[in-house]
């Protein structure tokens, strides 16, 4: 069972949110109530917090990479990944960088992506 997201877990979860909805240039109204909905449902008493966080330290996909990087023995690798797909699913345009980001996170994480889709 997955523990309570970590601050890294968060960083990386709000990260990978974020640059998913900006992915395409354009930030809809289903996205920015998706990101809220992901946020209440985890139970995020920090959100802005975290959300400030991540602007000052992932301003770049590397940056966002480290992140990825760093949380792969956190054991909630699987929820974070499903809450990310759950967003890029959020509006009808899918980009490849939204792919590349998702599909790293899984390689990185040792867990497969198919999987996870089909839940």
């Amino acid at each position: 069972m997955p523990s309570k997201l970590s601050t890294n877990d968060k960083i990386t979860l709000i990260g990978m949110c974020k640059f998913i909805i900006s992915s395409d240039g354009f930030i809809t109204e289903s996205e920015l109530e998706n990101m809220a909905l992901v946020a209440e449902e985890i139970g995020f008493d920090d959100y802005q917090k975290i959300f400030d966080e991540v602007d000052e330290k992932i301003s770049s996909i590397d940056d966002l990479k480290d992140y990825i990087d760093s949380i792969k023995e956190s054991s909630n690798r699987t929820k974070i990944l499903k809450y990310a797909i759950q967003i890029s699913r959020s509006d009808a345009n899918i980009t490849d960088e939204e792919i590349e980001i998702i599909r790293y996170a899984a390689d990185e994480w040792g867990l497969d992506l198919n999987k996870i889709l089909k839940s």
